[in-house]
């Protein structure tokens, strides 16, 4: 009896710790795949993880192998988990599939998503700053949003769960079973924030997959085309972090990547903001944040490089609220006649959009408006993008604070 007791209990460990956790999506940049991430608490030792998929979820006909990358928490106690990474391919633009991932161990319930159409207006949810405290608000927006069929990507720009490492780790998995409703269905992609700098970016580089960019491909700064547009997403903290041989490699390849860049929009994402409305009277000029934009005699600064590509907008977190600017270059804002629908700018137009909800959050009353600045919001919420075609996007800012997502800031951006 106790002999079987001890097994029972050695199986029972053994299936806790290879269940199938924290299943999310994500794209590669080729507009017929679709990668899935999951991870497990434990090894799989002579087990091959694989996500089996397709058309009907009676029927998933195909199969595709991951690959496994086992890592050490920062935490005092260095806990070890597992990464699991499967790339989907020859799926069909707009046919939803259905899916499932891990392994002789355990399996994964059956979720589903369409796949990227680029011929169809891109719908996106974009943010910076969102945890699971303050956060479920939002969290369950997008969850709605997603299952109603109203994002084609999401992107987390920066200061994911607050922190991923905190609590040996157990914050990080904590909040990825939260976003599992949503990420599990619909492409979630990340940047990093400086809350995700700690040990040289660790969780961020291990938890995710991220589009390749041919010199780091760790998850830190990538590209991809979608339809009109193309995303550029970059790491503001290698300048904050002083990290200048990275911040150089980046800078080079952001040169190579807009110079071969042929879509009609073009969108960057990093999380640090560069203007932006604060309790100083100069707005946003912390050190730190304006090195990215500015640079110095080691690290060269990005906002001439945008700028002379035609970047057509960038959005950004860090600060907690939300706010619309004009567009902007080198500190001059271009106004027109109406901040709501701008044509042809001389300038990206930004928007901070880190109010996604975390531990402090701020509002206009406790901001000075800036000259440049076309719309300031308190409440909690996120971005919404949408891009119509060669020549119309819009956003609008997502109220999470109220129970049907009020729709606020309705901007279109217009260009020949």
């Amino acid at each position: 009896m106790y002999r079987l007791f001890v097994l029972f209990l050695f199986f029972g460990i053994v299936f806790a710790t290879n269940k199938v956790e924290q299943v999310h999506l994500s794209l590669n940049g080729n507009m017929d795949e679709m990668v899935v991430t999951w991870l497990t608490q434990g090894p799989l030792p002579n087990v091959t993880p694989y996500v089996s998929f397709g058309l009907s979820k009676d029927a998933l006909r195909w199969t595709a192998k991951a690959t496994t990358t086992s890592w050490k928490d920062q935490g005092s106690h260095g806990y070890v988990r597992y990464t699991h990474r499967a790339t989907m391919t020859k799926m069909v633009p707009g046919d939803q599939y259905y899916y499932k991932v891990g392994s002789s161990q355990d399996m994964s319930d059956v979720y589903h998503f369409k796949q990227p159409d680029p011929t169809k207006d891109l719908r996106a949810a974009i943010f910076g700053d969102l945890s699971v405290y303050k956060g479920i608000p939002t969290i369950n927006q997008l969850t709605d949003a997603t299952h109603d069929g109203h994002f084609d990507v999401i992107i987390h720009i920066g200061d994911i769960a607050y922190d991923l490492h905190d609590d040996e780790g157990d914050r990080g998995d904590a909040y990825m079973k939260a976003i599992q409703p949503f990420a599990a269905y619909v492409p979630y992609m990340v940047l990093p924030g400086n809350h995700e700098s700690d040990s040289n970016f660790n969780q961020i580089i291990n938890r995710f997959t991220m589009p390749k960019n041919g010199v780091y491909d760790n998850n830190l700064f990538w590209s991809f085309d979608y339809g009109f547009v193309h995303f550029i997403a970059l790491n503001s903290e290698y300048y904050a972090e002083n990290h200048k041989k990275e911040a150089n490699a980046q800078y080079k390849w952001l040169e190579q990547d807009l110079a071969k860049n042929k879509q009609k929009w073009t969108i960057v994402m990093f999380h640090r903001p560069w203007y932006c409305s604060t309790h100083s009277a100069s707005g946003c000029n912390d050190y730190s944040d304006m090195l990215s934009r500015k640079g110095n005699s080691e690290m060269p600064g990005l906002e001439k490089l945008l700028h002379d590509h035609n970047v057509d907008m960038i959005l950004y977190g860090h600060k907690h609220t939300y706010e619309r600017m004009w567009p902007i270059y080198d500190g001059v804002g271009y106004k027109s006649g109406d901040s709501g629908h701008i044509k042809n700018a001389k300038a990206p137009v930004y928007i901070l959009t880190g109010s996604a909800g975390c531990h402090t959050h701020e509002g206009p009353s406790d901001t000075t408006p800036q000259s440049f600045s076309a719309d300031r919001l308190g409440q909690y919420g996120y971005t919404r993008l949408k891009v119509y075609n060669s020549s119309m996007i819009s956003t609008y800012f997502v109220d999470t604070s109220d129970k049907v997502g009020n729709f606020m800031d309705r901007f279109y951006l217009e260009k020949d």
